[in-house]
């Protein structure tokens, strides 16, 4: 009983991996096109509501991290995280949200909220420029 109970844990957690994965590149295309081809800022419902993907539809704080871990993985060291589109608003669950995705990536952040609010418009700005 407990190797099925193992079994069908693993099954599922995998299940919901897949579906990240699945879901990444919505997220991605999203954030890009916000970023460089509208040069605005997004949220996650926008980000639902364009992409048509009704599973981003409140997804919990840690399936977002794991999914713009995703997202950012190919991301340069030297480069903006593409999530400071989902951040520039600078409301405080946004602020809380790019910290913890930074630190995830072991990117530093500054301290203080104004502060990072400047450096992710600086972001949101150079990602413009870079496409």
């Amino acid at each position: 009983m407990a190797e099925q109970r193992r079994r069908a844990e693993a099954a599922e957690r995998q299940a919901h991996a897949d579906n990240l994965a699945h879901l990444a590149p919505f997220v991605a295309g999203a954030l890009k096109k916000a970023a460089a081809r509208e040069g605005r800022t997004t949220t996650w419902g926008e980000i639902r509501q364009k992409t048509g993907q009704r599973q981003l539809d409140r997804p919990a704080h840690q399936d977002k991290l794991d999914l713009l871990g995703m997202v950012e993985k190919d991301t340069l060291p030297s480069s903006p995280l593409w999530s400071a589109v989902l951040a520039a608003a600078g409301t405080d669950e946004a602020l809380r949200f790019h910290r913890d995705i930074s630190h995830r990536l072991q990117r530093p952040v500054p301290d203080s909220d104004s502060d990072l609010v400047t450096q992710l418009t600086a972001d949101c700005a150079q990602l413009r420029r870079q496409w």
